[in-house]
């Protein structure tokens, strides 16, 4: 709680059904340190309430039946770059989710979420912290795990052999001095030399060769 000297957290809400804003209302004017500033039922006037009622958090709904989705969202961002938007839906699923955190959502909340997290989250984002929901960070925490998999360069492995094999053809051997300097059969260098291009999908021995020193596998051979 602040002390009167402090201004009250001027908070704006934007949602489509009237029993949400009154209750949301009265729940935020109940508190000390948290003003109520405006409602508005979608997003028809929002600049002007942006640039009137000078809000400093706003509470916004993903579904306000003219727009769809979190195009809300962009354009209060696009209004509004460095004001605090706390999502406030009852919407959980991961897109909408992934896509919101994309446009730098402050605040997630699930309606239903109990007041003190709704109370406890707009004063979190106004002090410059954020307020996801434990059910939110969890999908949100699963899409970034998986995008990381995604993103990572799978390993290649390389068995101790075919790694002679590519040093032997990084110096311009032929698949007969490979197999006499390994003591294996030009057969068995084939074998082996299709194995490789195969793992590095190189369309020539020169192109696997190329790209095995790029990604460190092998080093080209000193001159002299």
């Amino acid at each position: 709680m602040s002390d009167s000297s402090t201004p009250p957290i001027r908070t704006l809400l934007v949602d489509d059904h009237p029993v949400v804003r009154f209750g949301v209302k009265h729940m935020l004017d109940a508190e000390e340190d948290i003003e109520v500033v405006g409602e508005l039922d979608g997003m028809k006037g929002i600049e002007d309430a942006l640039s009137t009622l000078e809000p400093d958090v706003v509470l916004l709904d993903l579904e306000l039946g003219e727009i769809d989705g979190v195009e809300a969202l962009r354009q209060v961002r696009e209004i509004a770059p460095s004001l605090k938007v706390i999502v406030y839906t009852s919407h959980d699923e991961e897109d909408y989710i992934i896509q919101a955190a994309e446009l730098g959502v402050d605040g997630y909340l699930l309606k239903g979420s109990p007041k003190e997290e709704i109370v406890g989250a707009v004063r979190s984002v106004h002090e410059g912290g954020s307020a996801i929901e434990s059910k939110v960070a969890a999908k949100l925490m699963s899409h970034m795990t998986k995008r990381s998999a995604k993103d990572r360069q799978p390993v290649i492995a390389f068995s101790k052999r075919e790694k002679q094999v590519l040093e032997l053809l990084a110096g311009g051997k032929t698949n007969r001095d490979i197999g006499a300097a390994l003591f294996i059969s030009e057969s068995t260098v084939k074998f082996h030399v299709h194995a490789i291009l195969s793992k590095l999908d190189a369309t020539n021995r020169t192109e696997a060769v190329s790209m095995a020193v790029r990604q460190g596998i092998i080093s080209l051979p000193s001159a002299g």
